[in-house]
């Protein structure tokens, strides 16, 4: 068991498996979540208060897919179809990041545009009733939020140890940066009482012995895990080519920038951003002060890449226990 899987489909439909899920509004069981839960105590104190929501959540398999969405773009849009279709995941919720030290201004006065967006993506995605969108990290607060905790209240609101089925969401580059707190990574990937399963989105340069590598940094990874390869047109897609182009539409909202922006995010997503100058302002910051993210092809320059095949990510027996 505990072997890593891939997925290499190029083109995935909808729904993704949701089966009975689309029968109830998900969505809105998550959306009542928001600003209610503080902690492991206030989460059970939730349940009991919002019994239908706490109902339409309980004994799911949900994909938690957390990330700063600012926008969310095309590239957003397919790992929740991707991510969730090979989990056979029946909810997804999406967790837009609080701000960071150094952002407060780009991630925290956008917010809740960012949870707006969101739920716009998933309308054109046709997932608004089978996913949802939730403030669970900001409202846990920084320490909380950056911590064991989190899988914690979610595995709460499945049902509690051994209920339900956890799915993580995440970047194969945060994966192979968890060695710097591996000991809080391990508590994140406990099956049946954290997470269940990680599904890895990897980029062009990537190699099935770079995952392995960093698996083994971690000591292991206890849990299943998925690696899903981004299409290459998706592949060097970052969120700052949205920023500059809402950014551009600034200073003159022409037909080249309206193009590049539906180029990049979904048409609710474009539409509702190239309609808000406080948020285009915020972003126009933001690019003036950051730099073009290296394209991801890049990382390994000149290096012929392996394709990626199954390896074990189980701990090695060898695998001294102050490693982890």
């Amino acid at each position: 068991p505990f072997r890593l899987k891939l997925s290499l489909r190029k083109r995935f439909g909808v729904p993704f498996a949701l089966g009975l899920a689309c029968l109830m509004d998900l969505a809105r069981a998550i959306r009542a979540t928001r600003g209610a839960l503080r902690d492991l105590a206030s989460a059970r104190t939730w349940m009991t208060a919002a019994a239908e929501a706490s109902a339409a959540l309980r004994g799911r398999h949900l994909l938690y897919f957390n990330g700063g969405f600012s926008p969310p773009t095309t590239a957003h849009a397919h790992i929740v179809k991707a991510a969730a279709r090979a989990a056979g995941a029946d909810i997804v919720w999406l967790d837009p990041e609080p701000a960071r030290p150094g952002k407060e201004r780009w991630q925290g006065e956008t917010l809740e545009a960012r949870l707006e967006m969101c739920e716009l993506m998933l309308v054109d995605l046709g997932l608004d009733k089978c996913a949802g969108v939730g403030s669970l990290r900001n409202d846990l607060g920084p320490e909380r939020g950056s911590s064991v905790e989190l899988f914690n209240v979610l595995r709460v609101l499945l049902g509690g140890p051994g209920e339900g089925r956890l799915t993580w969401a995440l970047g194969a580059d945060v994966f192979e940066g968890m060695h710097h707190w591996s000991s809080k990574a391990q508590k994140c990937m406990e099956p049946g009482k954290t997470c269940d399963e990680l599904v890895l989105f990897v980029r062009g340069g990537w190699t099935a012995e770079r995952v392995c590598n960093a698996a083994e940094n971690l000591g292991g990874v206890p849990c299943d895990v998925q690696i899903l390869p981004m299409p290459a047109e998706l592949a060097s897609l970052s969120s700052h080519f949205a920023r500059s182009a809402l950014a551009a539409s600034l200073s003159g909202h022409t037909k080249k920038v309206e193009q590049e922006a539906f180029r990049v995010m979904l048409p609710r997503v474009a539409r509702f951003c190239l309609r808000r100058p406080d948020v285009c302002r915020i972003y126009q910051e933001q690019v003036a002060n950051t730099q073009l993210p290296e394209r991801a092809f890049a990382v390994h320059r000149g290096k012929r890449c392996a394709p990626l095949v199954a390896c074990d990510l189980r701990a090695s027996n060898s695998q001294p226990e102050s490693a982890l």
